[in-house]
């Protein structure tokens, strides 16, 4: 219990420090890769894969 409160005083005497803008983009670009591909095998799962009613 003693190595989380150090952590957390630890964490609490660090600066903020705001993402950079490569790092907002790369955010930004993995969420709409995995979006898309998100689609994509939502609709190979229905194309290919049909639910036997």
């Amino acid at each position: 219990m003693a190595k989380r409160s150090d952590i957390r005083k630890e964490m609490e005497k660090m600066p903020y420090e705001p993402l950079l803008p490569i790092e907002k983009s790369l955010i930004l670009w993995s969420l709409v890769i995995g979006g898309v591909l998100m689609v994509v095998l939502i609709w190979m799962s229905y194309t290919f894969f049909p639910a036997g009613t």
